[in-house]
């Protein structure tokens, strides 16, 4: 979304920092070659949060941002927030920026959009499918929130049947996006467009084992503010297939490899309800004095507690 640095405060976003650390994770079990190597790729917007968590966490010094910034202005702002002289700015659209990346290296990629599903959005991910390296991860982020009053509900079903026309039939009811219709329509939608630019790409590859597959790795549903939805999958060719097994990437508590989401949900507890069960994990489900703190909020702290982020509150008296 051009400008949505101007919008949107990202410091204020405790699902979305669950979420990162939940993808640095899921990179540290990566076996196909040293995470170091690695080339990264996202939006970074003004405040760089995930590059410099990856930098930082994982080692990665090949940093690439793409930012939608057309003024001088605005894109001297982005050099100087920018936080380490090694990474990369690329200004424009991602459209026209993607197909001049080095896709060749392996790959973390991240296309962190704040806007709706959309076919520039799919192309996106077919343009980086199509070159990338075996053994890289791709990511995409997307609003998930339907409008409710009649005639923005009417428009934003004619622009989904325009830009997924093969996916959607002209009678479609939009009823067919409400609740969580949306997210898997845009996760089986994604999914199958990001195959078919893998295999096309690959159709003339005489060599069988460096023929690539998708694997679906995340289906992450949260709400800092509007309803999001990100997904992610390995590109792993057929000789990298041991490497892919090897990562255990479903040993980890959020990986989801079908249509069922892990959502991310921030418990609405005290800091001393935090310390109290802190002290009891990693068994909390069977700590029965605590049953003065809502059951749901409980559960909700046992699933993500290790993502959360640590807050100090300094009171005045």
């Amino acid at each position: 979304m051009p400008g949505s640095f101007k919008k949107i405060d990202y410091r204020l976003r405790p699902a979305k920092h669950a979420e990162r650390v939940m993808l640095l994770d899921l990179f540290k079990r990566m076996r196909f070659a040293p995470i170091e190597t690695y080339q990264y790729i996202g939006f970074g917007s003004i405040a760089f949060i995930d590059f410099r968590m990856v930098h930082k966490t994982l080692g990665i010094k090949d940093l690439i941002s793409i930012e939608d910034a057309s003024e001088d202005a605005e894109q001297e702002r982005f050099r100087h927030n920018s936080p380490y002289n090694g990474l990369e700015l690329h200004f424009g659209h991602s459209s026209a920026v993607l197909p001049s990346i080095d896709f060749k290296r392996r790959s973390l990629v991240w296309l962190d959009y704040d806007g709706s599903l959309s076919r520039s959005i799919a192309n996106d991910l077919a343009t980086i499918g199509r070159h990338v390296s075996s053994g890289s991860f791709l990511g995409v982020t997307f609003t998930t929130a339907f409008p409710f009053a009649r005639k923005k509900r009417d428009r934003e079903l004619k622009r989904l049947k325009e830009d997924f026309s093969n996916f959607l039939a002209d009678d479609t009811k939009a009823t067919e996006f409400d609740g969580a219709k949306y997210a898997e329509f845009g996760r089986s939608t994604l999914g199958s467009l990001l195959e078919k630019a893998v295999s096309d790409a690959d159709a003339g590859e005489t060599d069988p084992g460096k023929k690539r597959r998708v694997f679906q790795s995340c289906f992450f549903k949260y709400k800092d503010g509007a309803p999001m939805v990100t997904v992610g999958w390995f590109i792993v060719a057929e000789n990298e297939l041991n490497d892919f097994e090897a990562s255990k990437f479903g040993a980890l508590p959020f990986v989801k490899t079908k249509n069922v989401p892990f959502t991310i949900r921030v418990p609405l507890v005290t800091p001393l309800e935090i310390r109290e069960m802190e002290r009891r994990l990693p068994n909390i489900d069977g700590a029965a004095d605590l049953d003065w703190i809502p059951d749901d909020e409980r559960k909700s702290f046992s699933k993500i507690y290790r993502y959360l982020p640590q807050y100090s509150v300094v009171e005045q008296v």
